[in-house]
């Protein structure tokens, strides 16, 4: 009892100094494209973010190159399942196929299957948003049209700021869908 008295200014004092960071979930972006694949249904199994862009902080780079953190603010979600499920939705309203994130919750087996290695996501100096890694687009039918494309996209973010970093990432997202669609 008499350590669990002496412990409690500390237990006040580190409740007290937490700071509550600003979450920030990416909206999605209306497509007028249509894009129609031969894939009736496609899998997004995989999206892998480079270390600084899994973590909950929202991430910028700045004149001097290094990458830094916007302070307060934190995506809402787990990075690689909100920008997996981002990819779901746009590629699904964009090819009109039955997309969804793996495991493949339907009957049967996806007619494709996509997995995404991301070696940039960040908004520069320049208030420019870099996605670029690769892609992969696998088909088990011997006539196939399995593939790997490097993708290399950018968008203009308005400023350095939050919501606007968090909206170019929704433009760069968008755009790698359309390239995705494109190339099934």
């Amino acid at each position: 009892m008499r350590i669990l008295f002496l412990l409690m200014p500390f237990l006040l004092l580190s409740g007290c100094t937490s700071t509550n960071h600003d979450r920030f979930l990416i909206e999605p972006v209306a497509s007028a494209t249509t894009i129609r694949t031969d894939a009736r249904t496609i899998s997004v199994s995989t999206v892998n973010l480079p270390t600084y862009a899994k973590e909950s902080g929202i991430f910028v780079q700045n004149g001097a190159g290094a990458i830094v953190a916007i302070p307060k603010a934190d995506w809402a979600d787990d990075t690689e399942r909100a920008m997996r499920l981002f990819l779901v939705r746009s590629l699904a309203e964009i090819s009109g196929a039955q997309v969804a994130s793996d495991p493949w919750p339907l009957g049967g087996v996806p007619e494709a299957e996509i997995r995404i290695d991301v070696e940039q996501m960040l908004v520069d100096s320049s208030n420019t948003m870099r996605l670029s890694g690769q892609f992969s687009i696998r088909r088990d039918r011997a006539e196939s049209r399995s593939r790997i494309r490097q993708f290399s996209i950018a968008a203009k973010a308005r400023s350095n700021g939050p919501a606007d970093v968090v909206a170019a990432h929704g433009e760069a997202w968008q755009e790698l869908a359309k390239v995705i669609a494109k190339a099934m």
